[in-house]
């Protein structure tokens, strides 16, 4: 507060530090509320167009004479091209949960395929994990029947150029 500040001047202040803190939050809760309307709209095309599912998961330990330098997290995933036109890739988050609904892991996946239309196409895809790493010990120990997934399409880009979806 500045030397001469009176009472009434720190109180007058106050007030519009409030009213301006209390605009920021309410443009910010607007913008929020558009952008996920937004993507809930996105995702809404997307599902019409493409269908994701979860196919399994292992646990892949570093093996020097494979050429395997990590220990590695490999899950495999289906894509169906539900729509009219060609796919040619489609960026998605998968989240894996344990029993409780705890999320134990939540990746960005970018399957970079060429999919024709009514096709179907399985990818696999790793990732390095860290055996010092709490959340990829949690990987390495993940058995079937003991986690859930959840696979949500972000983004498609289709062999013409058009894309649905937020990167």
């Amino acid at each position: 507060m500045p030397v001469g500040t009176t009472v009434g001047q720190a109180i007058e202040d106050q007030k519009k530090f409030a009213a301006q803190k209390a605009s920021e939050e309410a443009a910010q809760e607007q913008l929020k509320k558009q952008l996920e309307e937004q993507k809930a709209a996105a995702a809404a095309k997307i599902g019409n167009s493409v269908v994701l599912a979860f196919l399994g998961q292992r646990f892949s330990p570093s093996d020097f004479s494979q050429g395997r330098y990590d220990d590695q997290f490999v899950i495999e995933i289906g894509v169906k091209n539900a729509g009219e036109k060609a796919i040619k890739g489609i960026k998605g988050d998968l989240v894996l949960k344990n029993t409780f609904g705890e999320v134990i892991s939540k990746t960005t996946v970018n399957i970079e395929e060429e999919i024709p239309p009514g096709a179907s196409y399985t990818w696999t895809g790793s990732r390095k994990l860290n055996k010092f790493d709490d959340d990829d010990k949690k990987l390495m120990g993940l058995e079937d029947g003991k986690f859930s997934t959840e696979l949500r399409p972000t983004m498609v880009v289709y062999a013409d150029g058009t894309t649905v979806g937020t990167p």
